[in-house]
């Protein structure tokens, strides 16, 4: 009887596990939310006054751009970066996800600007 039992629970177990995946529980990472986010660059040196847009290995939307030291050089929402004074600082492109069980991922770039 207890074997009988075991063998009719496995395929209800089966079931479930089945059920559970063909309902979306993992998320679907596909091309555009890859586990690494990476610039092209991991160093830029910049005079004053210059410009130099930063990019990634591949297309994203959805990214949040910071600069460190905003004195040093800032960045805007396309990832431009404008030199401002000499110094360093680091840049970073940051995408947050709505959902929780996505991971936050982010790259930056280390900027030296020079007079």
């Amino acid at each position: 009887m207890k074997i009988r039992h075991i063998l009719l629970s496995i395929p209800i177990v089966s079931g479930c596990i089945f059920l559970s995946a063909c309902q979306g529980d993992t998320p679907d990472m596909g091309a555009i939310d890859s586990p690494v986010l990476m610039l092209t660059e991991d160093t830029v040196t910049m005079h004053v006054g210059e410009t130099h847009t930063l990019s990634l290995t591949y297309s994203i939307s959805g990214l949040e751009w910071s600069s460190q030291y905003d004195t040093i050089a800032t960045v805007d929402f396309r990832g431009v970066v404008t030199a401002i004074q000499a110094g360093t600082t680091t840049v970073t492109a940051k995408r947050t996800y709505e959902k929780e069980n996505l991971p936050e991922r982010s790259a930056s770039c280390f900027i030296r600007v020079t007079e």
